[in-house]
């Protein structure tokens, strides 16, 4: 009844809308536009996200939750490798659960990469991603975005501190997700993977986008991707309050561009990339996705009767995503 109401669906996402409106505002301390002029005119993707070849290998933890059931023999664990920008206790280390059912010389591997608000409660729908997976041969290795599960604060939900009125904050937190996740895709490649993949879903989605404009990804699905962070972080009536501060319209599309993978070529052939969106998303319009889709040749694009928040509700995910894996 839920996936089918269609005021349910963008209720519900209108409702996230507020929460990271009030999140912005609350306590409202945007910074100072000169450091984040400075800062858009000095950045460059891959310099920021750069690797040192001399990093220390994970630390190994066994992982005690988020087992699935599979015919194969999965061998759990958390790696967790030091990070460079997260020095204070929360959000922490760089932290990904691995679910691995070969070695990992020769083995063919998928980054999945969440979205805001993974949690335990989230596992019992994204576990069925993982399944799929397992049974087409991959490893999965899960990244656990700041301020989420281990790496979120304590009494506070998932994904409290990503976004605040920082434009500078909040468009460095994604860099340095991308330079964690190029930290465990070096990893792979120096412990043997032949085949690196991945998945992402909404914020999970651009981090995604900009990791496979600077390493080589094999395949990519992306559901709910945010394209532009413009349209997705910065609502219109939010724009006086920077301004009064100091803020142009301008800079701030400047800044958050630079972590939009409208900004960056798709470098993965387009056959080998899967797009599944929403048709009631009211946080990333349809339309751009599709547009998206339309200018990079991407064919395998699916929508389904859901909004952003509800997508996980319908099962068609699922089978469109083990398809796609059948594909390649």
């Amino acid at each position: 009844m839920i996936v089918s109401c269609i005021s349910i669906q963008k209720s519900v996402d209108n409702f996230s809308i507020k929460r990271n409106k009030r999140g912005i505002l609350k306590n409202f301390n945007p910074g100072d536009e000169a450091t984040l002029k400075n800062y858009i005119e000095s950045f460059d993707l891959e310099q920021r996200t750069e690797v040192s070849p001399d990093i220390a290998p994970p630390r190994v933890e066994p992982l005690l939750k988020w087992h699935t059931k599979s015919k194969v023999s999965i061998n759990y664990g958390k790696w967790i490798f030091k990070s460079d920008f997260f020095k204070h206790k929360v959000p922490g280390d760089a932290l990904f659960y691995v679910l691995k059912q070969t070695p990992l010389p020769g083995s063919k591997v998928i980054l999945f990469i969440p979205g805001f608000g993974v949690s335990d409660f989230a596992f019992t729908l994204i576990k069925t991603f993982f399944k799929t997976e397992i049974e087409a041969g991959y490893n999965v290795v899960i990244y656990i975005p700041p301020y989420h599960m281990e790496r979120q604060k304590r009494g506070k939900p998932p994904g409290s501190g990503l976004i605040t009125a920082s434009p500078l904050n909040n468009v460095q937190i994604m860099v340095n997700s991308v330079k964690e996740l190029r930290t465990v895709y070096n990893y792979l490649k120096d412990e043997g993977a032949v085949s690196i993949g991945a998945w992402g879903g909404s914020m999970g989605g651009a981090l995604a986008f900009m990791l496979q404009s600077l390493e080589i990804i094999d395949h990519l699905a992306v559901m709910i991707p945010v394209l532009d962070w413009n349209t997705f972080i910065t609502p219109e009536e939010i724009y006086p309050c920077y301004e009064e501060e100091g803020f142009s319209k301008e800079t701030l599309k400047k800044a958050y561009s630079l972590i939009s993978p409208v900004s960056y070529p798709l470098t993965i052939q387009p056959g080998r990339v899967q797009i599944e969106a929403a048709l009631y998303d009211q946080l990333n319009p349809v339309r751009s996705i599709r547009n998206y889709a339309k200018n990079n040749g991407i064919k395998d694009f699916h929508t389904y009767k859901a909004g952003h928040a509800l997508i996980l509700l319908d099962k068609k995910i699922y089978r469109d995503y083990a398809l796609f894996l059948e594909r390649l």
